[in-house]
């Protein structure tokens, strides 16, 4: 894509050591698109009505990207608190990780498509065939009868819920530009949180009254409603000639580019392998299964195997690879894998852990993970202010926040936090908080780490990397959890035929434990929350891991000791460089 060009001038801009600044100082025109679809001539008039044209273009689009983030918040916010009874209706509770591991893997799958397809079909289609998706798989949840439906319409979902995600990033860096992008990026946090508190208590109060189908049906409408404004809004924008020149307004070339294929099966693998050698486990297989033990060898090397080949070998590669072989990218990247796992692996066992550890009392099921979205928004907008406003520099603080990140989970390894209690809701709370901080540095950060030209495919491998560690981090606590109290049951009960009978039942639907005398549901129940309680270890030695690489980015930071562009920085044009 076209760099950013400092008129007038010939010198080099000056790189800051702060990420931040070195993204904001790339080129003056901060509201230069994403896509690099040409452009006509700018004439002066509109350079100075270009504000108003991008608040003109704000109106328009604000409701339609409004409409679909809310839903797929709701959407979200539901199933992470009520996915567990979901799957234990259907006698499913211990896959029941994959009622939100199936559209995650689907969207991990199509995000770089949408990339991909862009500049070809348009802005206006594809993200009429991510909201189109998105509302025809709610409405087949709707109908499902079974697991295996609920999962098959799961997929749907997760085709539409990545282009939603990535295309909205896109319109709004489109409208106000990389230097406003943190700031917006904590508006829509806020929205997607405030959608999040109102989903759990709200969903879970249909289910309970009416059915789990329901909310789904709440949900269709709210999908349809933002399908209509979605027509309306590429009409206005249409009908004004002032925006003619937007990417918005681009159909595209209308013709299908080369699709890569073998990369996107080499990443249906990359993706699939190791979730699907997680379920096997001590589930349908041994560990020690020859399958087993293919599965898990597989997996790495089908990663080695995809970015290999986008790399060196595909003529339309998805995902131009030449950014993530850079330390500063890796960096960032690795720092998305590991703090989404985080906060998707305790996300997915709070409902689990409050039901096993009040299982015969009131708790704070409905209201535990409220807390958490709470305090998501207000860090997000902390975070985005703070990179906007450049008065510390993103590296640090993003340090600072690793080592918030350290001892929250610390908290929940020592049980210092209990979410089934109201009295915990400050610790819930400021989990949150810090996940917020991360969501408003990572992406920013991401882009700074990168060329300007690269930022579609950046943005796309930054959901594709989150999306893939949100289904690692959920998928390996299941697995942790289900081996775990696997053992502990067998420990306490003895290994005989009712014992198995007992596990394949509890397994099925946690509620069959009532059936047990005191003694034997007290030992099942315990089993339970040890293994729950044994799979916060992992969100422990990753928050490490964080900690390590944040503090690796201000021992060295970018531009520390002044960086020299390459002969092939001048070749794809920096933007440091007139």
């Amino acid at each position: 894509m076209s760099s950013s060009v400092v008129s007038g001038t010939g010198s080099l801009l000056r790189i800051e050591e702060a990420l931040v600044s070195e993204a904001a100082e790339r080129g003056s025109d901060e509201r230069e698109a994403l896509l690099p679809l040409p452009l006509a001539p700018a004439q002066d008039s509109e350079i100075g009505n270009g504000l108003s044209t991008s608040r003109s273009l704000l109106a328009f689009m604000a409701p339609a990207l409004l409409a679909g983030i809310i839903v797929k918040a709701f959407d979200i916010a539901f199933l992470s608190t009520s996915y567990a009874r979901i799957a234990s209706d259907l006698n499913h509770f211990k896959d029941a990780s994959w009622v939100v591991l199936t559209d995650s893997i689907c969207s991990a799958m199509f995000v770089p498509l949408y990339s991909y397809l862009l500049k070809s079909l348009g802005m206006k289609r594809m993200i009429f065939v991510a909201y189109g998706s998105f509302a025809f798989g709610i409405g087949l949840c709707a109908i499902s009868t079974s697991f295996g439906e609920l999962l098959g319409s799961r997929l749907v979902v997760g085709l539409g819920s990545s282009g939603i995600t990535l295309l909205s990033m896109i319109i709004i860096n489109e409208i106000v530009g990389m230097k406003q992008l943190a700031i917006w990026e904590s508006f829509v946090t806020c929205i997607e949180m405030a959608t999040s508190m109102a989903a759990g208590p709200l969903g879970a109060s249909m289910y309970r009254r009416f059915t789990w189908h329901s909310v789904f049906y709440l949900e269709l409408a709210f999908s349809i409603l933002g399908l209509v404004v979605l027509s309306f809004s590429f009409a206005n924008i249409k009908s004004h000639p002032q925006h003619a020149q937007s990417v918005l307004a681009k159909k595209g070339d209308s013709r299908v580019p080369r699709i890569d294929v073998e990369g996107w099966l080499l990443l249906v693998l990359a993706v699939c392998t190791p979730l699907i050698a997680l379920t096997l486990g001590d589930n349908f297989l041994d560990w020690t299964h020859p399958i087993e033990i293919l599965l898990l060898v597989s997996s790495p090397i089908f990663m080695f195997l995809f970015v290999l080949f986008e790399s060196k070998a595909a003529k339309a590669p998805m995902f131009d690879m030449k950014p993530i072989f850079k330390i500063p990218y890796l960096r960032v990247l690795l720092q998305v894998f590991f703090v989404i796992s985080i906060f998707n692996s305790i996300l997915s066992i709070t409902p689990p852990y409050i039901q096993v550890r009040a299982f015969d009392g009131p708790s704070f099921e409905d209201w535990a993970l409220t807390c958490v979205f709470l305090g998501f928004p207000a860090g997000a907008i902390l975070g985005g202010y703070l990179a906007k406003a450049e008065t510390l520099s993103v590296p640090r603080i993003m340090l600072a926040n690793a080592a918030l990140l350290q001892l929250s989970c610390v908290l929940y390894l020592t049980r210092a936090i209990k979410p089934e209690s109201a009295r915990y809701s400050p610790l819930l709370f400021a989990f949150g908080f810090c996940i917020g901080i991360w969501q408003s540095c990572l992406l920013y950060a991401t882009l700074s780490t990168t060329q300007k030209q690269w930022w579609p495919q950046t943005l796309a491998m930054y959901y594709l990397v989150e999306t893939f560690g949100a289904d690692l981090g959920t998928s390996m606590m299941s697995t942790i959890t289900r081996s775990v109290a696997k053992s502990g049951i067998r420990s306490s009960l003895g290994n005989s035929p009712e014992t198995e009978r007992i596990i394949t039942e509890a397994m099925q639907n946690l509620q069959s434990v009532r059936l047990l005398d005191e003694k034997s549901r007290a030992q099942v129940l315990s089993a339970f929350e040890h293994a729950m309680h044994t799979s916060f270890f992992l969100p422990c030695a990753m928050a490490a891991a964080v900690v390590f690489l944040a503090a690796s980015m201000n021992m060295f930071p970018v531009g520390k000791t002044g960086h020299e562009l390459t002969s092939e920085d001048h070749e794809h044009g920096d933007g440091r460089n007139t």
